[in-house]
C-alpha cells in the first residue's frame, strides 16, 4: 500500500481471481494514516461509509489500512474491486456473493446462471446467514455506477433484514441513490478531499521515508500549496529522487510541470465528455465560481449548467464553506487547465474582466478588484475602487479595506491616477498607514491636481489632508477645523462616511487641544456615523479619542471602557494582535500605568508597544506607550532599562519622522536624570535638547494644552532650581507659566502643577498653605486613579507629603485617605530599595536564573505565573541593561558580572 492510490482504469484491473477480493497490496513505502483512521474508528461502523475523491487522493490505501485494522479486532469482512464490467447488474452482484465465499461455512453452490432478481435474493439469503456486523468494502464503486446498480444498493440497504451489513463504497463519485433517511438514523458518513489531503506530519514522513533530504519548512510549505494531494506528492518523490534538485522541483512543481501534466491529462482530462473539457479551460482562470458567475461570464445559463455535472466526474473541485455554493478547482489541476487553456487559445482576461463586472454589481468590491487585476487591467480595478467611494472604502467595512488598497499600490504605475482621484486618496491613506509618508504626499499631489476647482472633490481632499497631518505629526490650523465644520453644515452636506471620517478628525484634533468636552462630543457622533454607514472598522478608532478624553479629564472609568470595547471589537472582527488591539492595549496601558497597576500595565504593554513602534500608528499612541513604560521602569526604580527604553522609542521617531516625540522623549530623559540625583548632566541635557532656560520664554513650548504629555521647558525649570535649592528662581518660572496659559489644563496636568505648587510652598517654608493645598487636591480630584503621580513628582517627596498629612489643616478622613493612596508608593520605594546594586529587579534575576537552566519562554513563563508577553518585557529589558541582543549571551555576562553564578 502506497500513499498514493495507484491510477485506475477498467483494463487494467484483475478481471478474475482472488485478487479482485482482497485489498492491493505494494512492496512500495506504506503511510499509516493514523488521524484518519482513528476517525473512522470514532465513527463507527455504519450502515454506509463513503470516502469519495478524485483519482490520486489515496482512497484505496486509506480503505485497505482500515480493512487490516478491523480485521484484527476480528470483524467480518470482504472486499471487491469493480470495474467498467461490473455496470451490468448481474456482473455486479455476482462480484458480491463470491467475495462472500470466505465467509461462508458451506459451498454456497453456482448463481453463475441467475437473473439479476434471483441473485439479489442468492445474496440477501447468504448474508443473512452470516452474524453481524458485516463489513462490505467496494472499491472503485465509480467504475460500476448505473441507474441500476444504483436501484440494487438502495435495495440492499432498505432491507431491515441486513442491518448488520455495512457497506463501505470507495469511488470517485458519491452515489446517487437516496441517503436521507440514512443521514436521519446516524447511519451514513462520508470522507472527502478535505479529510483525504495529507498532513505535514504525514507529508515529512513520506518524504523521510524515501531518503530524500529536505527540511520541514520545504516540505510543509508544497503540501499547503498541493493541500496535501497524495498524488502530487508521489510525483515530486519521483523527480526528486531522480534530480537530485529537491527544493527547486517543489517550489516549481504544479499542474503545469510536463509529468503531473501528462497523469492529469491520462487518468481525468482526456476521459471526460467534450463539453465539460471546454467548460474547465473556459473557467480555468476564475479563482471560484458559482452558477451566478458562470452565467455571467460564459453569456448563457445552459452553458453555466455543467456546473451541476462536475460532481459526476469525480473532479478535483473544492466546495467552500458559506453562503452561494462557491466551488474551486484544486490548485494542482486548475495550472494543468490554465496551462492546457493557454495552449489552446483560450481568452482568460476576458472571462476575468466579466467577472470583475458581475463582482462589483454584485457590490462585492475586493473580488472585483482582484479580478480586474488578473486580467491585467488596473485602471478598472481602480475605476471600481472609484465608483465605489474610493477612499472610504479603508472605513467602509467590519474589518477595513486596506487589501484594496494594497493590491493597487503595487499596480499603481499601470493606473492613471488623475483619472481616479478618491481612489488616489485611498492610496495615500493606505501609505500613510503603513509610515511610507513620502508615498502618501506622492498621492496627495496627484490627487490636488486632479480635484483642481472641483467643490465636492475638494471637500474630500481637505479631509483626508487634515487625515494625513495625524499621521504626518503636523498641526492642523484653526481655519481649516472651521472649513471641516463648514462642510458639515452645507445643506448638500456630504456623503455618510465622509461625514464620520471629518467628524471623527474634528474629535482628535480638539482632543490635542484639551477641547475634551468638544473632542467627547464630536466622537460620540463620530461613532453613530460610522456605525450607520456600516463602518464598524472606522467606528472603532473613535474609541481611541474618546478614551483619552475621558482619561484626561479625569474619568477613568469611561475611559477603561471605551479602551476594552475598542479590544473586543478589533479581537473580534479583526483578529487578536491586530493594530487596532495593540492601540486598544498601549491606551489601557498607560492608564493602568498611572493608576499603579504596573504589572498589568507592563504584560499589557509588553507586545503591544513594539507592534505600534513597527506598524500603523501617529504621534499621541506612541507617546501614551512611552510614558506608560518609563512610569512602570521608574517605579521599579529601574533607571538604566527606563534609559534603554528612551534610545529605543528616540530611534523609532526618527524613522517615522516624529519630531514631537523626539523632543517628547529629551524632556523625560532630561527628568529622569533630575530624578537621579544627576543634576548637572539633566541641565546639560536640557539646554542641548531645546529645553534650556531660554525656552521658558516660549508660549508655545509651554502650552499645556497642547502638550497632553511630558515636560515642558518651564516644568523642567521649576524642578530643577528646587533640586538647586533655589526656590525664588522655581517661583518665578513656574509663575509665569501658569499665567500665560490660556485655558485649564487637562486632569493630570491639575495634578502634576497641584503637586509642584505643594513642593514650591514646602520649600518656601510656607507649611500652612501647602497642607491646605494638599487637603485640597486629595479630596477635589480623582487621586485613585493617578496614584503614580504622587510617587513620581519629585518636586515634593513623600516624606513631606506625610508630614503636611499630620499638619493640623489636615481632617482626619482626607489624612486617612493620603495614607492609602501612598501605599503603592511606599511599596514601590520598598521594592527599589531591595534590588541588587546591579541595577536587575528580584523579577528579572529569577528570569535569568530560568533562561541560564536553558528554559523557553514559555517554560520560564509556566515557571513564575506570567504570560508570554511579559517574558519577553522583561528580557528585552535584562538585554538592554547588559548590552546583548541574545539569550546565550545574556547568560554569559550575566555569570561574568556575578549577577548569576557559574
Amino acid at each position: 500500500m502506497t500513499c498514493q492510490e495507484p491510477a485506475k482504469s477498467a483494463s487494467s484491473r484483475p478481471m478474475s481471481g482472488q485478487n479482485r477480493f482482497a485489498p492491493p497490496t505494494s512492496g512500495q513505502q506504506t503511510i499509516k494514516r493514523g488521524d484518519l483512521l482513528r476517525q473512522l474508528q470514532r465513527a463507527g461502523l455504519r450502515r454506509l461509509t463513503t470516502i469519495v475523491a478524485p483519482a490520486g487522493y489515496g482512497k484505496t490505501s486509506l480503505a485497505a489500512q482500515w480493512y487490516e485494522l478491523l480485521k484484527e479486532e476480528g470483524v467480518s469482512l470482504c472486499w471487491a474491486s469493480l470495474d467498467a464490467e461490473h455496470m451490468d447488474q448481474a456482473t455486479f452482484l455476482l462480484a458480491l456473493i463470491d467475495a462472500l465465499e470466505p465467509l461462508l461455512a458451506e459451498d454456497g453452490g453456482d448463481a453463475g446462471n441467475l437473473p439479476a432478481s434471483a441473485l439479489l435474493s442468492v445474496l440477501a439469503t447468504r448474508l443473512r446467514k452470516l452474524e453481524g456486523p458485516v463489513i462490505v468494502f467496494l472499491d472503485d464503486y465509480h467504475f460500476a455506477q448505473t441507474d441500476a446498480t444504483e436501484a440494487l444498493m438502495a435495495k440492499i440497504l432498505a432491507d431491515p433484514s441486513l442491518s448488520h451489513v455495512k457497506l463501505v463504497l470507495v469511488t470517485r463519485s458519491p452515489p446517487r441513490f437516496p441517503l436521507s433517511a440514512l443521514r436521519l438514523s446516524g447511519e451514513f458518513k462520508q470522507f472527502g478531499i478535505a479529510e483525504l489531503g495529507f498532513s505535514d506530519s504525514e507529508a515529512r514522513e513520506f518524504f523521510a521515508g524515501k531518503g530524500i533530504h529536505l527540511t520541514e519548512e520545504q516540505v510543509g510549505s508544497f503540501n499547503r500549496r498541493t493541500e496535501g494531494w497524495a498524488v502530487a506528492l508521489q510525483m515530486v518523490s519521483l523527480l526528486v529522487s531522480e534530480a537530485d534538485e529537491g527544493y527547486s522541483i517543489l517550489a516549481s512543481f504544479d499542474g503545469g510541470s510536463a509529468d503531473m501534466g501528462s497523469y492529469l491529462s491520462e487518468q481525468v482530462f482526456e476521459h471526460l465528455p467534450e463539453d465539460i473539457r471546454l467548460f474547465l479551460i473556459e473557467t480555468a482562470a476564475l479563482p471560484a465560481f458559482n452558477r451566478g458567475l458562470l452565467e455571467a461570464v460564459l453569456e448563457g445559463g445552459a452553458r453555466a449548467g455543467l456546473i451541476e455535472r462536475l460532481n459526476q466526474h469525480a473532479l478535483p473541485v473544492t466546495l467552500l464553506a458559506g453562503p452561494g455554493n462557491w466551488m474551486r478547482y484544486h490548485p494542482v489541476f486548475n495550472a494543468f487547465l490554465k496551462e492546457t487553456a493557454s495552449r489552446r487559445g483560450v481568452d482568460a482576461k476576458r472571462t476575468l474582466n466579466r467577472a470583475a463586472r458581475w463582482f462589483e454589481a454584485q457590490g462585492d468590491i475586493e473580488r472585483a478588484v482582484q479580478h480586474a487585476l488578473l486580467a491585467d487591467d488596473a485602471n478598472l480595478a481602480a475605476r471600481i475602487v472609484e465608483t465605489a467611494g474610493g477612499w472610504r472604502r479603508i472605513y467602509a467595512t467590519t474589518r477595513g479595506g486596506a487589501t484594496l488598497f494594497q493590491a493597487l499600490s503595487g499596480r499603481a504605475a499601470e493606473i492613471d491616477l488623475g483619472r481616479f482621484p478618491l481612489a488616489t486618496l485611498g492610496l495615500a491613506i493606505f501609505c500613510a498607514k503603513a509610515a511610507q509618508l513620502d508615498a502618501a504626499n506622492h498621492y496627495i499631489a496627484i490627487a490636488e491636481r486632479a480635484v483642481a476647482a472641483d467643490e465636492t472633490l475638494a471637500k474630500d481632499l481637505r479631509v483626508v489632508r487634515i487625515l494625513m497631518a495625524l499621521y504626518m505629526d503636523r498641526w492642523t490650523s484653526a481655519a481649516d477645523l472651521s472649513a471641516l465644520e463648514d462642510d458639515l453644515q452645507r445643506p448638500d452636506g456630504v456623503e455618510l462616511i465622509h461625514r464620520a471620517l471629518a467628524l471623527n478628525m474634528l474629535s482628535y484634533n480638539f482632543l490635542i487641544r484639551s477641547e475634551l468636552d468638544r473632542a467627547l462630543h464630536y466622537g460620540q457622533l463620530a461613532i453613530r456615523a460610522f456605525r450607520d454607514g456600516g463602518a464598524d472598522f472606522g467606528a472603532m478608532h473613535l474609541y481611541t479619542h474618546v478614551g483619552q478624553a475621558s482619561f484626561l479629564s479625569g474619568d477613568c472609568a469611561s475611559a477603561i471602557s471605551a479602551y476594552d470595547q475598542l479590544i473586543r471589537e478589533a479581537q473580534t472582527n479583526i483578529g487578536p494582535g491586530s493594530d487596532l488591539d495593540a492601540v486598544g492595549q498601549v491606551l489601557k496601558a498607560e492608564l493602568l500605568s498611572i493608576r499603579g497597576d504596573t504589572e498589568a500595565a507592563a504584560e499589557t504593554l509588553g507586545w503591544a508597544l513594539p507592534h505600534l513602534e513597527r506598524h500603523d500608528t501617529w504621534f499621541d499612541l506612541l507617546a501614551a506607550g512611552f510614558m506608560a513604560e518609563q512610569r512602570i521602569l521608574r517605579m521599579r526604580g529601574d533607571h538604566l532599562a527606563a534609559h534603554a527604553a528612551m534610545d529605543r522609542v528616540r530611534a523609532v521617531a526618527r524613522r517615522r519622522g516624529f519630531d514631537r516625540l523626539i523632543r517628547l522623549v529629551d524632556g523625560e530623559r532630561a527628568l529622569l536624570l533630575l530624578a537621579s540625583g544627576d543634576l548637572a548632566q539633566a541641565i546639560r541635557h536640557a539646554e542641548a535638547n531645546g529645553f534650556g532656560a531660554q525656552a521658558g520664554a516660549s508660549d508655545r513650548a509651554n502650552a499645556l494644552s497642547i502638550h497632553l504629555r511630558g515636560v515642558t521647558p518651564s516644568l523642567f525649570w521649576t524642578r530643577a532650581y528646587l533640586a538647586l535649592g533655589e526656590p525664588s528662581k522655581a517661583r518665578d518660572v513656574f509663575n509665569r507659566l501658569i499665567t500665560r496659559q490660556a485655558q485649564r489644563p487637562h486632569t493630570l496636568r491639575a495634578i502634576e502643577l497641584e503637586l509642584i505648587e505643594i513642593g514650591l510652598l514646602t520649600a518656601e517654608g510656607r507649611a500652612d498653605l501647602a497642607a491646605t493645598r494638599l487637603s485640597d487636591l486629595v479630596l477635589t480630584m480623582p487621586l485613585a486613579d493617578y496614584r503614580t503621580l504622587l510617587h513620581l513628582e519629585h518636586a515634593v517627596r513623600l516624606a513631606d507629603l506625610r508630614v503636611l498629612a499630620d499638619h493640623p489643616a489636615v481632617a482626619d478622613i482626607t489624612r486617612k485617605r493620603l495614607e492609602s493612596l501612598l501605599v503603592i508608593a511606599d511599596e514601590a520605594q520598598q521594592a527599589s530599595a531591595g534590588e541588587d546594586m546591579s541595577g536587575f529587579t528580584s523579577r528579572e534575576r529569577k528570569v535569568m536564573e530560568l533562561l541560564s537552566a536553558g528554559l523557553s519562554n514559555k517554560e520560564i513563563g509556566r515557571a513564575l505565573k506570567l504570560s508570554d508577553n511579559t517574558i519577553k518585557f522583561h528580557l528585552r529589558n535584562i538585554f538592554a541593561k547588559l548590552n546583548v541582543s541574545t539569550r546565550t549571551a545574556a547568560v554569559s555576562v550575566a555569570r561574568d558580572k556575578g549577577i548569576l553564578s557559574r
